[in-house]
This record gives C-alpha cells, structure tokens and sequence, in this order.
C-alpha cells in the first residue's frame, strides 16, 4: 500500500489543482461578468450576500410571527447567524487581514453555507408537514429556496476566497509603509472596485 509520504503528496497535489481550477474559475466569471475585474467580482458577490442577507432577516420576522414556535426560533436564529456574520465579515475585509482573521472568515463562511443547506431541507420538512394538514406552503417553499441560494452564494465565496487568500496575506506583509493597508480599508466604503485589494 502506499505510504504516508506518498499520500501527503497525493492531498497536496490535489489541493494545489483545486486551488488553481477555482482560481481559474474565477478569473472566467470576472471576465464574462466585470471586464476582467476580479476586484468588481469579489464585492459584488458579498454585495449579494448581504442582500440576500438582509431579505432572509425580514423573511424570518414574518415567519416567526405567523408559523410555529420551533418555525419561527429555526427563522429567527438563522437569521441572527447571518447578521453576525455580514458584521463580522466586513470587519475583516476592511480592517482584520491577518492569516488568523482571514482563515477563521473563510471557516464561519463554509459553516453558515452548511448551516443554510440543512435549513433548506428543513424548511421542505415543515412544508411536508403543513401540507399534510392542508394549510399553504408558500412561506416555507420561499424560506426553502432562499436558504438554498443562500448556502450556494456563501460556499463559492468561500471558495474564491480560499483561492486568492495567499494573495492577501502576501499583500498585507509586504504593506509595512501602510498603504496597503489603506487600499483594503477602502473595500466597502462605497467604491466598489477597491474590494478586488482582497483577491489580488
């Protein structure tokens, strides 16, 4: 059987090629999609997170009001979840660039993503239930979808940002004079383009 020496270089090389394909990924769809800007790429995609984000949060004060007490703590918790990480997120793509920062991001991201796909089944769960009662399903279908597009919004940003996250910390080292550090600072203080400082 192989040995362990050889596996390790088996995991390397394949994460090495998952890294260069999701690269290459993004590239493409900054070229279909922003002219080539990667940087326009990456802050229209957390532009679309916290979007989406705000429209689930309104989403789960209606459903905790009309539905259920386990339906409407699963909305409102959820909802929490996301707020706080939209907060904390852009925290860190303005000010927080270190690899601990930067890497405990990229992991609440993958969790949240998780966490959205599993109240995308359970939201499908309720609608079963209720329609077996013959009540209408509509509120828990449209929780349903925009948890799933929510988990899908968050696992390729996740993943993109796992791509390009050796540029940005070799960015930020190599920023001792300062401006470095103010070009990431402008991120999501209204010009769009200054988000890509986090992708190149």
């Amino acid at each position: 059987p192989p040995s362990s020496t050889t596996w390790q270089r088996i995991t390397k090389t394949g994460h090495e090629t998952m890294g260069a394909s999701m690269s290459q990924y993004s590239t493409c769809l900054a070229k279909n999609l922003c002219a080539g800007s990667s940087k326009k790429l990456i802050a229209g995609w957390w532009y679309s997170i916290l979007a989406a984000s705000l429209f689930t949060s309104l989403l789960a004060g209606w459903t905790a009001s009309t539905r259920s007490r386990a339906e409407g703590f699963v909305s409102f918790w959820s909802a929490l979840m996301v707020v706080a990480l939209c907060v904390g997120g852009t925290m860190i793509m303005r000010k927080f660039h270190n690899s601990i920062a930067v890497g405990f991001f990229i992991g609440c991201v993958v969790a949240m993503s998780q966490l959205f796909l599993l109240l995308c089944l359970i939201y499908i769960g309720f609608a079963s239930e209720r329609r077996d009662n013959e009540n209408n399903v509509w509120g828990e279908m449209l929780n349903s979808f925009f948890c799933l597009v929510q988990s899908l919004l968050l696992a390729s940003f996740a993943a993109m940002l796992g791509a390009h996250r050796s540029q940005i910390l070799d960015q930020n080292a190599g920023g001792t004079d300062g401006k470095g550090d103010d070009a990431l600072n402008e991120t999501l203080n209204g010009d769009v383009g200054s988000v890509g400082e986090l992708s190149e």
